[in-house]
């Protein structure tokens, strides 16, 4: 993590979204460090507005139920 400064408002913005904040801490760390390394490779990271990062974090959350749907035999873990 080169940025612990975007790290820390990333980790912020998604500890106020609703579904992301009942994940289970691993969990939690594990969907905040791939926003970290999606939004990190944008042109102006520092700059993008908490509006649009909390669109990604819906892009992402669509993605990741939407491939649950696609292989619905893995099923969900609890823990």
């Amino acid at each position: 993590m080169n940025n612990k400064t975007l790290y820390k408002r990333l980790d912020e913005i998604c500890a106020r979204e609703h579904i992301v904040n009942k994940l289970s801490a691993n969990k939690y760390k594990t969907f905040v460090d791939l926003l970290y390394i999606d939004i990190s490779s944008w042109d102006e990271p520092m700059n993008v507005s908490e509006v649009d990062v909390i669109h990604r974090i819906g892009e992402h959350l669509t993605r990741m139920v939407s491939s649950m749907l696609v292989y619905p035999n893995i099923g969900t873990t609890y823990d």
